[in-house]
């Protein structure tokens, strides 16, 4: 038997169809409208499908045609039952004969079908698919809304932002069970294209919201390093009574040296200058610079020599009475003296030229 819910004119007991016939379960002395039961469904009305001839009781005429709309009103008729809930299967599911465990395979259904609930049995209960198709599944595969339905996940998330709680049930009915805090550790078992998805937290098992996790854990990010202050410039020592009085504590030339020499004006070979870039004096190479020597003189108050520092009338850096000078230390450690062609120097700093001659001596000029 069918059942055409569509129809343009009645000639006696057949009637001329233009639009969708589907096949009628008797079951519970009710009809069941296969394709359209809980789903809006379109045809066209210019479109003639099938013609049936069958006789319908004037209350079963009624029911098929009370959602038609008044001819040439529109092309696409929307028809609505909602006497058959809609559900949804949970998982890819046979379709059986009958409500029993041997009972034959007649059809799949895939997971999250759209299906009509016909008869609900204590096991098993009788579904209308929306491509007409019916059959018995396990109450277990079915589910009143795709929020229930997820795809089996192994993912860890961590919580992206404070107070997002985790609920018992992704519908509205669900009971708070938890509140993970920022950059806790979730566990997605199950995952959909709605909101809330599956996850444990510690021993718990619930639903969150999904937008709300992150894919990896916040970690601090090392503090940016301060940049270090630039060294003040050292100031000039001043020349007062005190330092003028502690230059006696500067060293008397050694008994080595002076047999060389007795020191500047004596000298009578070649003098260091401008000019001469290199000459050799009693002491031997020496060679001149012209640096700042704020912290050569810092370092030799450190090791106990005060004196004052001035530039003699020839250009020639002076601490005291001695000519300034650096030296190789690993043979004239600091504070030594030593004669040049300019005079009596102590050794007050050193470079790199005493790798290759440590007894070369550079002498401190403001030329």
């Amino acid at each position: 038997m069918t059942l055409t819910l569509g129809y343009t004119n009645r000639s006696g007991r057949r009637r001329e169809i233009h639009g969708v016939a589907v096949p009628v379960i008797a079951m519970s002395a009710v009809l069941a409208y296969s394709g359209l039961l809980g789903n809006l469904v379109s045809y066209s009305a210019h479109e003639d499908l099938i013609v049936h001839a069958y006789e319908l009781s004037k209350a079963d005429e009624q029911e098929a045609a009370y959602a038609l709309r008044t001819a040439g009103q529109t092309d696409a008729v929307t028809l609505l039952d909602s006497r058959f809930p809609s559900v949804y299967l949970n998982d890819d599911t046979s379709l059986l004969a009958s409500g029993k465990i041997l009972s034959a395979e007649i059809g799949e259904a895939s997971k999250r079908s759209r299906v009509y609930l016909m008869e609900k049995g204590s096991e098993y209960s009788l579904v209308l698919l929306e491509n007409g198709a019916s059959g018995f599944v396990r109450n277990t595969a079915l589910t009143g809304s795709l929020e229930m339905i997820f795809d089996d996940a192994d993912m860890t998330k961590w919580m992206a932002v404070d107070g997002i709680d985790l609920w018992s049930s992704p519908l509205a009915d669900g009971e708070l069970i938890a509140s993970p805090a920022f950059n806790d550790e979730i566990h997605v078992i199950g995952t959909n294209d709605q909101t809330y998805w599956k996850v444990t937290y510690g021993d718990l098992t619930g639903y969150i919201d999904h937008t709300k996790l992150m894919d990896e854990m916040y970690v601090e990010p090392e503090p940016e390093p301060e940049p270090e202050p630039e060294p003040e410039p050292e100031p000039a020592p001043a020349a007062d009574s005190q330092q003028a009085s502690a230059a006696s504590t500067l060293p008397e030339p050694s008994s080595a040296e002076t047999n060389v020499v007795t020191g500047y004006p004596a000298w009578d070979g070649t003098v260091l200058n401008k000019s001469l870039g290199v000459v050799y004096g009693p002491s031997g190479k020496e060679t001149y610079y012209n640096l700042n020597m704020n912290g050569v003189i810092a370092l030799m108050q450190a090791a106990g020599y005060y004196a004052e520092y001035w530039v003699r009338s020839d250009g020639v850096k002076m601490y005291g009475d001695y000519v300034m000078a650096a030296c190789g230390f690993q043979v004239r450690p600091r504070g030594t003296i030593v004669e040049t062609s300019l005079g009596t120097a102590i050794c007050a700093d050193t470079g790199t030229f005493s790798y290759t001659d440590p007894y070369q001596i550079d002498i401190a000029v403001d030329w």
